[in-house]
């Protein structure tokens, strides 16, 4: 099954900006129009602190589910995600791909997709902060557990390379072939 492209505008206040705009109800299901608002299972938009977002993502209350919003060249862009949580008995130090914290235990879990355009038949993967609180983690807005290896770049280089990782997730599910 083919995973729609879907583009939805309004981003961004400006260009110079790493503020998300809040994000509406209709905008969510229009960036997931294959899903009902309710199985969504989106936090209360309401609640969220947009100021401090450069991307809108969110679990699934069931839990094996995450969903991504980006927004990208004035639209808002989407991917679900499948969560497999690392059942493994053994602690072991992982990093985020995306944000690139470092956790002693297990504070990643094994995000995929398919691919668009591949029929099911093919998959890819990272590890990534498992409640996808990546923004908040790069301005040390969430401190539980705490990074294990603490860096020293400006926070507008953190925020680059974020929006950077995510796009480059986003474009090898063939998901942004037309804006690159």
């Amino acid at each position: 099954m083919a995973i729609p492209v879907v583009h939805v505008t309004l981003a961004r206040e400006s260009a110079s900006s790493t503020v998300l705009k809040p994000i509406t109800s209709q905008q969510l299901r229009e960036v997931f129009p294959d899903s009902r608002a309710q199985d969504l299972g989106a936090p209360d938009l309401a609640r969220v602190d947009w100021g401090v977002l450069d991307y809108f993502g969110w679990i699934h209350p069931a839990g094996s589910r995450g969903y991504v919003i980006l927004p990208l060249q004035d639209e808002l862009r989407g991917i679900t995600l499948r969560r497999l949580m690392n059942a493994s008995g053994k602690s072991r130090t992982h990093m985020c791909s995306w944000c690139h914290h470092v956790y002693r235990g297990r504070g990643t879990a094994m995000f995929s997709t398919q691919v668009a355009g591949s029929d099911g038949r093919r998959t890819i993967g990272n590890y990534i902060c498992r409640e996808l609180d990546c923004s908040l983690r790069i301005r040390n807005l969430s401190s539980d557990p705490p990074t294990y290896m603490p860096e020293t770049i400006a926070l507008k280089h953190k925020i680059w390379r974020l929006e950077s990782a995510v796009t480059a997730f986003m474009h090898r599910a063939n998901l942004l072939e037309d804006t690159l």
